[in-house]
């Protein structure tokens, strides 16, 4: 098996058997009620909010899906030639960070810790600052190198400080500023160095499905028209669902790129 496939199938089992174990040995910490603002009724389980907590499967899902789909797509010569698909590291990085947002939500939603909020922002925002860093180095021009150098000037100094709770703003703060930043990055490079049609189509299928993600997540917050804390059916697990496949989307556009000597030579 390829390590393409090897390392993200041992991630995603290492880290979902860690959770159940963590769960059937007893949470560590005290419940403080983290992830109240998302609707679901804590219940008296061992999974707080189950709704929300198992939805996030879908993330484990799509992860592991990407790489099963690489691993083919490269066999078959499926994709096009470009930074992301020829590098070894970028699509298993990708991988990791979109399996990584299933667990990390599930320790908020499964445990109502205050920890697993921290794990959960951790992994919302090492997400996150991919398609930043991704748009950036495009912008500048720039190979695998300038990604690297760039996601990690970024993500370091703010996981460190999240982890010590000295970052000064909150996860949804973070993310309001994060996720209008990756859209402006990513209008800005197709209009200066366009990637083809195709992969400017599942651009616009991701932002049009993270669209719809957040309008579940906002009409279903506590308190607002969606909200029902007993149901079975949560707002907020189609927020994760439809995260999930933006995620996808966003994979896909990357595997699409076209080299830009070629689109301009068209």
């Amino acid at each position: 098996m390829p390590m393409l496939l090897i390392i993200p199938w041992t991630f995603a089992t290492v880290l979902l058997v860690s959770f159940l174990a963590a769960g059937a040995f007893g949470w560590p910490g005290q419940f403080v009620g983290a992830g109240a603002l998302f609707c679901e009724t804590f219940s008296d389980g061992w999974i707080k909010q189950p709704a929300n907590t198992w939805s996030n499967l879908g993330f484990v899902a799509a992860g592991l899906w990407m790489v099963s789909h690489a691993s083919i797509g490269r066999r078959k010569n499926w994709f096009a030639d470009n930074t992301f698909t020829r590098s070894n590291s970028l699509p298993i990085l990708y991988a990791l960070l979109v399996i990584f947002i299933g667990p990390g939500s599930m320790a908020l939603h499964g445990t109502g810790h205050a920890w697993g909020h921290t794990v959960d922002v951790l992994a919302m925002f090492t997400f996150i600052m991919f398609p930043i860093a991704w748009a950036a180095t495009h912008l500048m021009r720039g190979e695998e190198r300038t990604f690297w150098t760039i996601y990690l000037s970024l993500t370091i100094p703010l996981t460190i400080a999240h982890v010590f709770g000295v970052l000064p703003f909150s996860g949804i703060v973070l993310y309001a500023v994060l996720i209008p930043t990756t859209i402006a990055l990513e209008v800005a490079r197709y209009f200066t160095r366009p990637m083809g049609m195709k992969s400017l189509v599942l651009t616009l299928c991701a932002i049009g499905c993270f669209a719809l993600a957040f309008l579940a997540w906002r009409l279903s917050l506590t308190g607002s028209l969606l909200c029902n804390p007993e149901s079975l059916m949560q707002g907020h697990a189609l927020w994760h669902l439809l995260c999930a496949g933006t995620t996808v989307c966003l994979f896909l556009a990357y595997m699409s790129e076209k080299n830009e000597c070629r689109v301009l030579s068209q």
